[in-house]
């Protein structure tokens, strides 16, 4: 019976070590580094397919830049408009508040003794405790805003350098590999772009589709500020499995102000079906399970992403786990690890209907 050799052990075990310290203190270059990466490789077959029209390396490159910025331009502009309509509302929206804060009260009253003056002291000493920090806590959303656009223009100077040359990285690494290894290398390559491009892309449409199911759906209710609040639970399902409930939860905080139960549960069955359409429907279709990659996996993936990097690991670390599974693939003494990160027998996962769906689109 062959044993594991305790140096190999050792080595792998020194090799995360170093990978997380890696990870950790060089999150300040590798987040923008790695978003550029990503968003390069979704907008190569837009880069491409621009430059089979006839038009320039350079000037495909910055109309993809240039269509980056239309949509985040055009998505901040629309919560703005809906952000100001809600602003109108506001008084309105205080008034009901403060009546469910009454009522509130008097549960709280009734239930543990409590009279609403202790009730108020008590808040007012957390408010009191809280207001200390308020100064810093102004100021380090101010840097903080500072630094998102500045990161933001850095993470558009990555995806311009990465796609404007980009056959030179790819022979960077043939040049790395030994010359019978290139014909593989070019494959993990050419994998990797299509995994992370069609895990982004289809991310965004799984998220616009979701958003059309909300705003549809919280009309229909009449939950007032529809778009807005659709959009707002829109975002947060950029990360799987924790988003829906975070995204989920404002929309359903305002259904709570009106006073009506009804309204409130109306909301809570739309986002319920919503992202059951979402996820056995349209996610399937435009993602599927093209990242092979298993869910304990994709959980634990987020949850260290969010320890390495914040929110941006939670939303990054997926697609960077599942390169590195195309890259143990590829690779014989890794296959181990390939198995333990991959979903038990590879399979698509989709439903039937999805698959023939598919091969009439030739996907």
């Amino acid at each position: 019976m062959n044993t594991v050799s305790i140096y190999r052990v050792n080595g792998v075990l020194l090799l995360a070590l170093l990978s997380v310290i890696i990870l950790y203190y060089g999150r300040i270059f590798l987040i923008p580094m790695t978003f550029g990466i990503l968003l390069a490789m979704l907008m190569l077959p837009v880069s491409r397919k621009l430059e089979s029209w006839g038009i320039g390396r350079v000037w495909s490159v910055w109309l993809c830049i240039l269509l980056i910025l239309v949509v985040l331009t055009g998505g901040v502009m629309l919560i703005s408009t809906q952000l100001n309509n809600f602003l109108s509302d506001l008084p309105q929206i205080q008034q009901k508040v403060q009546q469910l804060i009454d009522t509130l009260q008097q549960w709280v009253q009734a239930r543990f003794g409590v009279v609403p003056e202790r009730q108020i002291s008590m808040v007012k000493k957390s408010v009191g405790q809280l207001g200390q920090s308020t100064s810093n806590s102004i100021k380090s959303a101010f840097f903080g805003t500072i630094g998102g656009i500045a990161t933001a223009a850095l993470v558009l100077v990555y995806i311009f350098f990465l796609l404007w040359k980009r056959e030179k990285y790819e022979k960077f690494f043939l040049k790395l590999s030994r010359e019978e290894n290139r014909g593989q290398v070019c494959d993990v390559l050419h994998q990797s772009i299509q995994v992370a491009s069609e895990y982004l892309g289809g991310r965004l449409i799984s998220m616009l589709a979701l958003a059309i199911l909300y705003v549809i759906g919280f009309l229909v209710v009449g939950l007032k500020n529809a778009l807005l609040l659709a959009l707002i639970a829109v975002i947060p399902t950029i990360i799987p499995y924790l988003g829906p409930v975070i995204g989920g939860f404002f929309p359903l905080a305002m259904a709570l102000t009106s006073g009506d139960p009804g309204l409130a549960i109306s909301v809570l069955i739309v986002l319920v079906v919503a992202q059951t359409v979402d996820n056995y429907f349209i996610e399937p279709f435009v993602l599927g399970s093209n990242l092979h990659l298993s869910p304990f996996v994709t959980i634990i993936s987020i949850i260290i992403g969010e320890m390495l990097w914040g929110i941006a690991g939670m939303i990054l670390f997926i697609p960077i786990v599942a390169v590195l599974k195309i890259f143990f693939d590829h690779i014989p003494y890794l296959h181990p690890y390939a198995y333990l990160l991959g979903e038990e027998g590879e399979s698509d996962g989709s439903p039937g209907w999805i698959d023939k769906v598919k091969s009439w689109f030739g996907k």
